[in-house]
């Protein structure tokens, strides 16, 4: 469970172990498609009076479409995170890692925060290996999988002092 009791942790640190399930609504509006839940564990250190620290690693598995052929594909995404909670801090002022919440409650939910935190994390342009070849801007095959067939582009006349540069570097 992500939620922690503030009445434990003015007593002593607490423990949090618990998961965000990869069906969870709040994903739904993240752009992210989780093929595991993310897996959260951590340590809250302070009070309600004097802030919240929750310093962790959360862990999942993510799926994305190769940025060059559009292939399926699974990332495991492994983040370690630091994040404030203050009393003083509206939810209006919280930046990445400082949250504001209210110092009568007697609970704090990590959901959100780590959510946000994971959005942040995943990378925005997967390839599914460096090497990939992509599509063929003619024809749209993947290149992976061989030669499309496709002639090669005529080159503009006035790009030929440049092409000779780039020969005599490869030489």
């Amino acid at each position: 469970m992500l939620i922690i009791d503030l009445r434990r942790l003015n007593e002593a640190p607490v423990e949090v172990d618990g998961e965000i399930a990869s069906d969870d609504p709040l994903w739904s509006e993240s752009g992210l498609e989780l093929a595991s839940p993310l897996v959260v564990r951590a340590r809250a250190d302070g009070s309600a009076s004097r802030g919240v620290w929750v310093r962790g690693q959360m862990s999942a598995r993510v799926r994305s479409a190769c940025r060059r052929c559009l292939e399926n594909l699974e990332l495991d995404v492994s983040e370690g995170f630091a994040v404030l909670f203050d009393a003083t801090t509206s939810e209006d002022e919280g930046d990445l890692e400082l949250y504001g919440f209210d110092p009568r409650s007697e609970e704090l939910d990590l959901r959100v925060p780590l959510a946000e935190r994971m959005m942040l994390v995943v990378p925005s342009y997967a390839l599914c290996r460096e090497s990939c070849a992509g599509l063929c801007d003619r024809c749209g095959a993947n290149l992976n999988e061989g030669d499309c067939g496709c002639p090669p582009a005529s080159s503009d006349s006035r790009w030929g002092p440049l092409q000779d540069l780039r020969s005599k570097t490869r030489e």
